[in-house]
């Protein structure tokens, strides 16, 4: 079989029908539809067409409801969409072609329509659709958030299963994943073409879930870094402010690093022992990963220009990384 849509559902039957019907229209003889009913109260699956394979369970949560529906999909590609959006025409054949042409392709996204019943998307919500909607290559800016919209993405079926599939522990279950196939040796992209379109509302589980919070993300980040850039003991610079900066230079003494400095625009003896440096030392200081954790919007836009002005010889993604 060739694709497998993996559907998961808790109390969503508003709008379940238009997210089945989205996906069964792509739909050739040799793809599926499954449905993962979470636990449901208002009967969400009740009527769905009887060609889409459903897989009902207590409410254990969405990670459990991934896995136990991924287990099922029989597709080389996973395609993955939520209960509440719509998979846009052409979204099938296009990621296809993409992870037909390109074996070390783990997954691929694609731009996000974004929308809702009334009035207009959060701000925050807003801006990041617009920032994952630019990024093609989503290996540079990995660790500042995540750089795939889970209900856009296609997956190597072989791929996710190599790396041991969803796992339901206190943190995103889809950045993990994500981190995980890229510390596995797959690639990662996005079609630069809109895929999905997402309905924001306030019961989505980015809002509702602890598993989403900032704390759950840096552990994601954190393991990424000690299975890649972080192995083994390092010289690392850390390019923050005194906030931002304070959990992530707590873990990198933690865990061994050398330290040379801190960089920082405002001025500053030390920190926890640690030199504070200004921009400009980065020309002198001899390192070998820089870490940037400055939250503050727009910051990092200017930070990424400065790096190149100041050391062009550092790649984001190789080199560096925002980690806010």
């Amino acid at each position: 079989m060739r694709c497998s849509w993996l559907i998961p559902v808790r109390d969503g039957g508003l709008w379940l029908a238009e997210a089945v019907q989205s996906a069964r229209e792509q739909c050739s003889p040799e793809d599926e539809v499954v449905v993962v009913d979470d636990g449901s109260t208002d009967g969400a699956a009740d009527a769905l067409p009887t060609d889409v394979r459903l897989v009902q369970q207590a409410p254990l949560g969405i990670a459990v409801a991934l896995e136990a529906g991924r287990r099922m999909c029989r597709g080389r590609y996973i395609l993955r969409l939520d209960a509440d959006d719509r998979a846009l025409p052409g979204r099938l054949e296009h990621q296809v072609a993409a992870l037909d042409g390109e074996p070390g392709l783990g997954a691929v996204g694609g731009r996000a329509r974004l929308f809702v019943e009334h009035g207009a998307p959060p701000e925050g919500m807003a801006r990041y659709v617009e920032w994952v909607n630019g990024l093609r290559d989503p290996h540079p800016q990995l660790l500042v958030e995540s750089p795939l919209f889970h209900p856009a993405v296609a997956m190597r079926a072989s791929a996710v299963e190599e790396v041991g599939g969803y796992r339901d522990e206190d943190r995103p279950e889809d950045y993990d994943l994500w981190l995980r196939l890229v510390s596995g040796g797959w690639r990662l992209a996005n079609l630069e073409r809109e895929v999905t379109a997402i309905r924001d509302h306030d019961g989505r589980l980015t809002r509702t879930d602890p598993r989403y919070r900032r704390e759950a993300f840096d552990r994601c980040r954190r393991d990424h870094l000690r299975a890649t850039a972080l192995r083994r003991p390092r010289r690392v610079v850390l390019w923050a402010g005194s906030k931002g900066g304070r959990p992530w230079l707590r873990w990198l003494k933690d865990g061994g690093h050398g330290i040379p400095a801190i960089i920082d625009v405002a001025d500053g003896d030390d920190r926890q022992g640690i030199a504070v440096r200004r921009p400009e030392a980065l020309r002198d200081l001899v390192f070998d990963v820089l870490l940037v954790a400055v939250g503050r919007r727009g910051a990092r836009g200017l930070i990424r220009r400065r790096i190149a002005e100041l050391r062009p010889d550092l790649v984001e993604g190789r080199d560096w990384w925002a980690v806010l």
